[in-house]
């Protein structure tokens, strides 16, 4: 795995599972969250821990108030910034597992998420405004263009490198499959909106509730991979096959 960093991208030299049905897939991916949930939860919480409090701490000192707008925003960038560090670091973990049976070490996956981290959170920042402004037109369209850009962190994560219009080979991948991957996240998407609401209940908790959220956040960025591993699960189904075809 260390040649991925001279290199610039992850090999994807095993055999990969062709697209499952939408149960199957979310069970499976579930399963794999649960079997790496140490990793995933000790990648997630060693970064969104010290900087949510952090961020806490910032907001006290500037008397900014815990249940206002701006405090939602602010966690909601908060999570695309640290997000683009964990997710790619996460994905190196889960590739080396699928590689070789084991995880790499904790700081080589970290590194590989420094070094993507830039990439994923330009690409992430061009992906929620696109979906942001096709879904203040209407719904529909926003929903259309997060199912079509839904391949953004796996591709910054593997390809690497190699990619450069990361946008346009996500929506090259899905082709075809937009159904699919729409039911697929679905389950997804109503998790995280439950995330949220917890989150928001924190805003008007006691006069410690800032530690509360900092804690809360980052407790649920952890359950947040599981949309990491679906998406993985789904990149690689979809490579796997096109592959596949190219080979027959």
């Amino acid at each position: 795995m260390k040649s991925a960093f001279d290199k610039g991208y992850l090999e994807i030299d095993f055999p990969v599972a062709g697209l499952d049905s939408v149960p199957r897939l979310l069970l499976r991916s579930a399963r794999l969250f649960f079997t790496n949930l140490q990793f995933v939860a000790t990648a997630t919480l060693a970064v969104f821990l010290p900087a949510k409090f952090a961020l806490q701490l910032v907001c006290y000192v500037f008397d900014l108030p815990t249940g206002g707008l701006a405090m939602y925003l602010l966690l909601d960038a908060s999570d695309l910034v640290f997000g683009s560090l964990v997710v790619p670091a996460v994905i190196y973990g889960l590739v080396g597992r699928f590689r070789s049976g084991r995880l790499p070490p904790l700081g080589e996956s970290l590194s590989w998420g420094r070094r993507q981290w830039g990439k994923t959170l330009w690409n992430k920042f061009k992906v929620e405004v696109t979906v942001t402004l096709y879904g203040a037109l209407l719904l529909v369209p926003g929903l259309v263009k997060m199912v079509r850009l839904v391949f953004t962190d796996p591709i910054v994560a593997i390809e690497g490198d190699r990619e450069s219009d990361v946008l346009g080979r996500s929506r090259e991948i899905g082709l075809g499959h937009g159904w699919h991957i729409f039911f697929v996240l679905l389950p997804v998407m109503a998790a995280e909106l439950a995330g949220s609401y917890l989150v928001l209940g924190a805003f008007h908790g006691p006069a410690d509730s800032r530690i509360l959220i900092a804690a809360v956040d980052s407790l649920l960025s952890v359950g947040g991979q599981w949309a990491t591993i679906v998406t993985l699960l789904l990149y690689l189904g979809l490579t796997g096959q096109a592959t596949s075809r190219r080979s027959a």
